[in-house]
């Protein structure tokens, strides 16, 4: 989670993020990520709802495709998350920001396609049902957007067109939910073949706050997380499997350090192993 504009126990024996989530050892395909991602940001807008500015519409869930927006409605029908708008990248940059959006490759194609398939109906509904965005005209601006995964997983253009919104209306604050700005940031894409999104990282994604982060490590035999919730700082965090009394494993959480500056992954690493070879 990032956005733009504790106290920690030595050892815990419970698994980050709840019994439910997922570790290490486990595969996320890119529908089961979005799904999750949709469904965490679903339950993150509410919270902002007791204040009067955030009301009536001020909150934008913009997602990263029509059908992920189709689909949130559908799945997410309370009254207490239609108080959002909901939205799309393509919408909120389609015609109101200075070049208007930048569409990835073969979507013109398919939009074509799914408008001429329509008819005298209209739009097929190949990328998904129209009638699931809200009007942004009758909303007026936003006070608040959550972008819900841009990029990843998707086309690059997002990242883009993110930097175009915020171009637009400077004065609205944007999160990131799940943006992997690790990879844009970090230099994953060749400016060679990526100069637009190449374009963006020092001028605006490097200016993000990384507010939440959870973040496994599997390397040269061990494991463990690097955390921080903002304004906290960066925990290290070992993961110690032993075997029980009855032979099942069971999960230790050892805080390694605390760090005012996030850790490079290679450092992150050496202090892994560090605490594993201390252990013995």
């Amino acid at each position: 989670l990032h956005t733009h504009h504790s106290t920690t126990s030595k050892t815990r024996k419970k698994r980050l993020g709840g019994s439910q989530s997922k570790s290490q050892f486990d595969d996320f395909d890119n529908i089961q990520e979005l799904d999750k991602n949709k469904d965490w940001t679903m339950l993150l807008a509410p919270t902002f709802l007791g204040e009067p500015q955030y009301q009536n519409g001020k909150t934008w869930l913009i997602f990263p495709d029509l059908k992920e927006c189709e689909l949130a409605k559908e799945d997410w029908a309370g009254q207490r998350y239609r108080e959002a708008t909901f939205t799309t990248i393509e919408a909120v940059t389609d015609g109101s920001v200075e070049g208007g959006y930048d569409a990835p490759w073969g979507s013109n194609l398919m939009s074509g396609l799914s408008k001429l398939m329509g008819g005298e109906d209209g739009d097929a509904g190949l990328l998904g049902d129209q009638n699931a965005l809200d009007d942004l005209d009758t909303v007026g601006d936003a006070n608040l957007w959550l972008v819900i995964q841009p990029g990843n997983g998707g086309p690059v253009e997002d990242w883009v067109n993110c930097e175009k919104m915020a171009l637009a209306s400077p004065e609205t604050p944007m999160v990131v939910i799940n943006g992997a700005l690790d990879k844009v940031k970090g230099g994953f894409y060749p400016k060679v073949f990526f100069p637009k999104l190449a374009a963006t990282v020092d001028r605006f994604w490097k200016k993000f706050e990384c507010t939440f982060y959870l973040k496994p490590f599997s390397d040269k035999g061990v494991y463990g997380w690097l955390y921080r919730v903002y304004p906290e700082p960066w925990q290290v965090v070992w993961e110690n499997v032993t075997p029980d009394k009855n032979g099942n494993a069971e999960v230790e959480y050892v805080l390694v350090d605390v760090l005012d500056e996030r850790p490079s992954y290679a450092e992150v690493v050496s202090m892994l192993v560090n605490a594993s070879q201390n252990k013995k």
